[in-house]
């Protein structure tokens, strides 16, 4: 095996340093969702109250433990306990009042209805206490280490506790579940019995306070005293074809996530994109042949090979580092990798090509011979000199019988 090291040199954009972007938020982290790649941080991994943004892992768990969402769920009074005392935000159910657990998906996340909340965790868990705890699974099922919680609402409790990190994790997750990203992406809700009509709190606190953006694909806001003003979204790039995923929590001011979430990506949506390495096509390597008419066969890319850059040209190295098989030969099989190129940038792997013989090559005797043509000479020495020895040695014995 031989390792083979090459470079190709070209102008491309580095990635800048933006620790300096300036927001409002304590705690920020912005995941680039094409790589599932963190790009942006700010104490993303510092345990912090997060207010209504509980709600995602409330409603997932909801979700996943509701059969029907035509089914009827009567609503009481008893349900609520509490949450008047601790100023939470309510979409107003009324006692006796029967409304569809859909209902009270959409009244829990866009809304975000400590009411709507209370409801479902009573009606589906028997208790507030008892879904709690499946909540708590949840999260250790999803390895979600520095997240615990105590309710379903987000009312502030020193061991009700997550981090920017961890929300985006389970927003992640939760976003690939269809019914989850259904209520995510809607701006607002009429309920079954057409009592109540819900909004998204982000849609309405955007539209107040400055340009609502409609990159946003949705959001979850949260507020209480210890967690500030949170905001959790997903947002769309639509010119690149990038989605974002942005947590931010302990920001003062009811529009400063809004304001944050607007900084933050309009600074990745102008400054950032995807720059082809390498295009489909390209040149990767040659390896000559050994025994065949074909001195060498070229290997090329069957796909393009990106890297997610900043828009600041600069020089830049690509390194193709690649290792298998020098020569290649007709004893090796049609579609038999006999090597493998390390696509390599700013000394990270971005990714690895396996290089695969597509068919087998034909043998040549001619080359066979030109190649091993030392040999073939001293044998053909060898050969006439044998025949000069025999000659001479039959010429000598003839010479012997004449006398």
């Amino acid at each position: 095996m031989k390792k083979i090291i090459f470079s190709v040199f070209c102008s491309l954009l580095m990635i800048v340093n933006v620790s300096a972007l300036d927001i409002y938020s304590k705690y920020a982290v912005l995941y680039n969702l094409n790589d599932d790649e963190v790009i942006y941080e700010l104490n993303k991994d510092e345990r912090t109250s997060i207010a209504s943004l509980t709600k995602i892992m409330t409603t997932l768990v909801a979700i996943e433990n509701i059969s029907d969402y035509n089914g009827k769920v009567t609503i009481k009074s008893s349900m609520f306990t509490g949450l008047a005392e601790e100023n939470a935000a309510v979409i107003g159910l009324r006692n006796n009042q029967e409304v569809t657990y859909n209902d009270l998906l959409y009244g829990l996340f866009l809304g975000s209805g400590a009411d709507a909340a209370r409801a479902l965790a009573i009606s589906i868990a028997g208790s507030e206490d008892k879904f709690v705890e499946l909540m708590n699974v949840k999260a250790s099922e999803l390895n979600l280490q520095n997240t615990n919680y105590t309710n379903t609402v987000g009312l502030d409790d020193d061991e009700h506790y997550s981090t920017v990190d961890d929300v985006a994790t389970l927003l992640k997750i939760a976003y690939q579940n269809e019914k989850f990203r259904e209520i995510f992406t809607t701006e607002s809700y009429v309920f079954s019995d057409q009592s109540l009509i819900v909004t998204s709190t982000f849609r309405k606190t955007a539209k107040t306070y400055g340009p609502d953006p409609s990159y946003i694909l949705g959001a979850k806001t949260g507020y209480t005293y210890d967690a500030g003003r949170c905001l959790a979204s997903i947002a769309l790039d639509e010119e690149n074809q990038i989605t974002y995923l942005l947590v931010t929590t302990n920001a003062e001011s009811i529009y400063y996530p809004v304001k944050d979430a607007i900084t933050i990506y309009n600074h990745y949506f102008e400054n950032y994109k995807y720059y082809k390495l390498i295009e489909k096509g390209d040149l990767l390597i040659t390896i000559p042949t050994r025994y065949s008419d074909a001195k060498e066969i070229n290997f090329y890319a069957e796909k393009d090979i990106q890297k997610y850059l900043h828009n600041d040209l600069s020089d830049y190295n690509v390194t193709l580092q690649y290792e298998g098989e020098k020569v290649i030969t007709p004893s090796m099989e049609a579609n038999s990798t006999i090597g493998s190129i390390q696509v390599i940038y700013q000394n990270e792997v971005i990714d690895t090509i396996d290089i695969i013989l597509t068919s087998k090559i034909s043998f040549s005797l001619v080359a066979f011979i030109i190649a091993n043509k030392f040999i073939f000479i001293v044998i053909g020495i060898l050969i006439i000199l044998a025949i000069e020895i025999i000659r001479r040695i039959k010429k000598k014995k003839y010479n012997k019988k004449k006398k």
